[in-house]
């Protein structure tokens, strides 16, 4: 195999030693940003005010509080994160 560069020879030697360490520390970034996007999302939905909302909007959050419970469920069985 030829390198254009030693910055590709650095990076095949590197990617070749530490495989296994490299992917660890990727499901460890995915499943962190997981965690936060599902943790924002759903605080947002949650905190909104209900007050002022029409009974058709009470029900549009009603129903997006579902879905979002229905996607935890999903991604904590995918993810194997616990949120």
């Amino acid at each position: 195999m030829m390198w254009r560069n030693w910055a590709d020879f650095k990076y095949e030697i590197a990617d070749r030693l530490f495989n296994a360490q490299l992917d660890e520390a990727f499901r460890d970034g995915q499943r962190s940003g997981v965690e936060y996007a599902s943790r924002v999302i759903s605080s947002a939905v949650s905190n909104l005010a209900d007050v002022q909302m029409t009974k058709t909007q009470r029900v549009g959050h009603e129903a997006s509080k579902a879905a979002i419970v229905e996607a935890k469920k999903e991604i904590m069985r995918r993810t194997g994160v616990a949120l």
